[in-house]
């Protein structure tokens, strides 16, 4: 038995395992990634196979996306809503909690009113104005490692191409955006609350994934057509994004966790020489 433990301990310690907070000091080494959530009127349609609105899908996939960035611990992430206008909600940071519990409080049915349209508004979805601030929010010392993701229907209701608008920023970062079309491609009727009007404003709204293909490839970026399945995040984040060159830096305070290897390896080299000096002459 003492053979199938020495050898399990070296598997694991080889495997670096890690848990707990490390020191905070020291150099982070991931990528930048700027999360891009939809919360215009036509995400709360309930078109998904689960029977959610648009925009509670599109928040759990970004949940996911700052999970799977977590488990090594390293990448920055940020947060931007908007509806007719954008919002920074969480600047880049490494600290993931503080991120998943700002996507904790987002509802869709009752958004900040610095993203809601006034009597100015054109429309409310601007797709164009998210990306360019998503854009913007990049730390420029690091250009090459950075992504941005875009959660949307891309159903805006103005039809005028407004969210072409961040194609050419976002070339002349290098930033690519990749989008994740939530909804379904057939027409969905949406009956939304109006002021003074008991019987509310009936609209009809779809996926347009044209736009976020367009967006997608003008940026280099990735299409991940979700539509009324719930989009796997975790696989794409660690099998895509991941393994793309990092950047380091050491004046943010970066969550990364302990390894713990070196005491599973030295555990089991210990019981390798027990067995060593306990065999047989």
């Amino acid at each position: 038995p003492l053979w199938f433990v020495a050898l399990g301990l070296l598997i694991v310690g080889v495997a670096g395992p890690r848990w707990g907070k490390a020191g905070r000091e020291g150099v982070a080494v991931g990528r930048d990634l700027i999360l891009v959530i939809d919360l215009s009127r036509s995400m709360q349609a309930a078109d998904l196979k689960e029977a959610k609105p648009r925009w509670k899908a599109a928040v759990e996939a970004a949940a996911e996306t700052i999970q799977a960035a977590s488990r090594r611990g390293g990448h920055r992430v940020g947060v931007v809503v908007f509806a007719a206008r954008p919002e920074l909600l969480v600047p880049l940071t490494t600290d993931y909690a503080h991120a998943l519990q700002m996507l904790g409080e987002i509802d869709g049915n009752a958004r900040p009113p610095e993203i809601r349209p006034d009597e100015t508004a054109v429309s409310g979805t601007r797709i164009g104005a998210a990306l360019q601030l998503a854009v913007a929010s990049h730390d420029a010392r690091y250009p090459g490692v950075q992504d941005v993701i875009l959660f949307s229907d891309g159903d805006d209701p103005a039809e005028d191409r407004e969210w072409a608008s961040a194609i050419t920023p976002a070339r002349r970062a290098g930033i690519p955006i990749h989008t994740v079309g939530i909804g379904g491609i057939e027409d969905t009727p949406l009956l939304l609350p109006k002021k003074g009007d008991a019987e509310g404003e009936l609209i009809s709204t779809k996926l347009h994934p044209e736009v976020l293909a367009e967006i997608a490839r003008e940026t280099r970026g990735l299409e991940i057509p979700a539509g009324r399945e719930a989009p796997t995040m975790a696989e794409f984040f660690h099998r895509t994004l991941e393994p793309l060159d990092t950047r380091r830096f050491n004046d943010d305070a970066a969550v990364t966790r302990q390894d713990r290897s070196a005491g599973f390896l030295a555990a089991g080299l210990v019981a390798f020489v027990l067995l060593w000096w306990k065999r047989p002459i």
